[in-house]
């Protein structure tokens, strides 16, 4: 299941699936990734984003994607100095045609993405970092969630999960340990957690079924990209890649072969001539490698590890901002 959520900061989201992709507008986004996504007139206009990730420090973003030319490119140059590594990591896998995927950021500059040749990750929670060193040689992670105050869950490609969540994100835990629900929804396929609020999630489940607890105002983007993810071993019809067939002038979804819906109903804004400097300099890969299929992570099965770390009651739930489909 080609599947990412990812939480940024001052009310920022991206969302995306094999054919549609939605951001939040309102001036929520970093400009030059805006500008990459809105704007067909940029130098590396999007296409196709692969991965789309937000470091918790406003205005701080990390991108790979397909761009309208055809060329894949990535973009570390606005990861700021803590995440030196990633972007070194970045360097290094694209000398071989590869991307990251699934790269999610949490608190004290900690971070863990994927790609075809591994892993990279810093500043994990201790129990987390040793869970996946542990489990090495029998599971490898196919998606890591960071959340609050050392929150996390960690699915495996052997069917288990590690979480410690049941503090700050008692909806999550509870859905972890409906093994009768998960088995009829065929597991657990993707799971995020929001690094800046607690008790705020989103779910992909193996049948294609999402749920979530998201700001309002998001809901509307979020449901029609829900509805666009394929379940667990299914594959497009004909290209890997969408035809994109509009842009979204202020925020909003992007459908391949259709039309972009608009927030705002603006026109798309020029690129500015920091932004056209610094992706003018992006690095080209050197071939692309059609991921597929990749990283999907197999669905949550009955195996599960658990991690409770206290006894402490859990925050309120606001069923409000509930959506599931």
């Amino acid at each position: 299941m080609d599947c990412h959520f990812s939480f940024g900061p001052n009310g920022a989201f991206f969302a995306k699936s094999d054919s549609i992709w939605a951001w939040s507008d309102n001036n929520t986004l970093p400009e030059p990734l805006r500008l990459i996504l809105e704007d067909p007139n940029h130098p590396q206009a999007n296409k196709f984003p692969y991965d789309v990730a937000f470091p918790m420090e406003p205005g701080r973003f990390s991108m790979s994607w397909k761009t309208v030319k055809g060329e894949d490119y990535y973009e570390e140059l606005f990861l700021g100095p803590s995440y030196t590594k990633l972007a070194e990591y970045m360097r290094n896998i694209a000398q071989n045609g590869e991307h990251c995927t699934r790269t999610v950021f949490g608190p004290n500059a900690s971070y863990f993405t994927i790609s075809p040749s591994g892993f990279s990750w810093q500043n994990l929670p201790p129990v987390l970092e040793s869970d996946i060193l542990g489990r090495m040689k029998k599971g490898l992670p196919t998606n890591v969630a960071l959340g609050v105050h050392g929150s996390f869950v960690v699915l495996y490609s052997d069917g288990n999960v590690t979480f410690d969540v049941a503090t700050h994100y008692p909806a999550v835990d509870a859905m972890i340990r409906n093994s009768a629900e998960n088995a009829r929804r065929k597991g657990i396929a993707f799971l995020a957690l929001s690094p800046h609020a607690a008790g705020q999630y989103y779910v992909a489940y193996g049948d294609a079924s999402a749920s979530w607890n998201i700001p309002t105002e998001w809901t509307v983007d979020v449901t029609t990209v829900s509805k666009s993810l394929r379940p667990v071993g299914s594959a497009r019809i004909g290209s890997t890649l969408p035809q994109l067939g509009g842009f979204s002038a202020a925020g909003g979804t992007f459908s391949a072969g259709g039309g972009g819906s608009s927030a705002q109903g603006q026109p798309p804004a020029t690129p500015s001539t920091l932004s056209m400097g610094l992706h003018a300099a992006g690095k080209l890969w050197h071939a692309y490698q059609d991921q597929q299929g990749q990283n999907s992570g197999s669905p949550f099965g009955t195996q599960t590890t658990f991690i409770d770390t206290g006894n402490s009651s859990p925050p309120a739930f606001d069923p409000e901002h509930v959506g599931e489909l």
